[in-house]
């Protein structure tokens, strides 16, 4: 079967590098373990690639199934977190997505014995996080696209989560949103500045790092109070009511300044995720997973706080104003020689 690699040639030539050094120290076992996981992602790959695509039409005993077809079942159904509305070839490419991460884990326990200094591992949570930060994105979506209590921008959502599910096998794909992305990575070398609790130092810090849509997006939530709410869990790695608690605590006993051994007193734990630039990746998804279950449990009991995590309101407001950008794009691109057709370039 023809099909290109499911790893980039960074992820080929670490794999390469690792199994020669197996085979030179005779690790037999580890090779085994290794080479076998290898073929079960291969074959993986192989079932997904001869799924068709999502995006283009099929007929179905003389029905049409197409992306937008696709969209109105995901935007009626999957509200209600109805799993079977999904694509198969959706589900799939989230077990290969998986699958890939968890053999670069595995790979990082085999070189154990020769990285003393960390550099491979380092190298390998590297490829790690390009494969989580697919993952999330994808999951952002969903989350979009199940909100009961929001209904912008849930088609665009749809359409760009079947592009996703269509290029799964492509290494070379490139997440949706690389601002998403960017917002997710320096978060996660930013260590919280405590202090006071107001996030001006975080806002700063982000500000100064972030491309100019970053930038807008910021100022323009600073002033609305729940998506405000939502970038300041983002910023100090606690949900609402934490921070709440250490805010009243401030106020109570006229504290000025705070760190993050006093909250750890304060609430009784050390609860404040993603506070090491160096951390495992799987940290930014359980920082992301802990934030969405909190807004979703806000939802049902209508608890104050933000209902929404950052991520969805961040993600809402790309794809509408890439939405709002690529209609203005059509406009101005209009001929006035042609009737009022437009001339759009593909």
């Amino acid at each position: 079967m023809n099909r290109q690699s499911i790893w980039t040639n960074e992820e080929d030539a670490l794999l390469s590098m690792v199994s020669d050094r197996l085979i030179r120290e005779n690790r037999t076992g580890d090779l085994g373990i290794l080479q076998n996981n290898l073929t079960a992602l291969n074959c993986q790959a192989d079932a997904l690639s001869l799924y068709p695509s999502i995006t283009e039409c099929s007929q179905i005993s003389g029905s049409e199934r197409n992306i937008n077809t696709l969209v109105a079942a995901l935007g009626k159904k999957y509200p209600d977190e109805d799993v079977f509305v999904m694509p198969t070839k959706s589900l799939l490419g989230r077990c290969l997505e998986i699958s890939r991460i968890n053999l670069l884990y595995m790979v990082c326990y085999l070189v154990r014995p020769i990285d003393t200094n960390s550099a491979i591992k380092d190298e390998i949570f590297s490829y790690i996080m390009n494969h989580m930060l697919s993952i999330m994105t994808e999951d952002v979506l969903l989350q979009i696209l199940g909100d009961p209590t929001r209904h912008d921008g849930k088609d665009l959502a749809a359409h760009v989560l079947a592009r996703i599910w269509d290029t799964r096998l492509s290494v070379e794909a490139h997440s949706f949103s690389p601002e998403l992305s960017n917002m997710w990575l320096i978060r996660r070398n930013l260590t919280p500045v405590f202090g006071t609790l107001l996030g001006t130092h975080e806002y700063i810090s982000l500000y100064q790092t972030v491309g100019s849509v970053c930038r807008d997006y910021i100022l323009r939530a600073l002033d609305l109070p729940d998506e405000a709410a939502a970038l300041e869990e983002f910023l100090f790695g606690l949900p609402f009511e934490e921070l709440n608690i250490v805010k009243d605590y401030l106020l109570r006993s006229k504290t000025t300044c705070i760190n993050r051994k006093d909250i750890a007193r304060i609430l009784g734990k050390d609860s404040i995720y993603l506070s090491n630039k160096v951390e495992n990746p799987l940290e930014l998804y359980r920082f992301f997973n802990y934030r969405r279950k909190c807004a979703i449990s806000r939802q049902h009991t209508r608890n104050q706080g933000p209902t929404c995590t950052f991520e969805e309101n961040f993600m809402r407001y790309l794809l509408l104003r890439n939405d709002k950008e690529k209609h203005h794009g059509a406009q101005q691109s209009v001929d006035p020689g042609s009737g009022g057709q437009a001339a759009v370039a593909g």
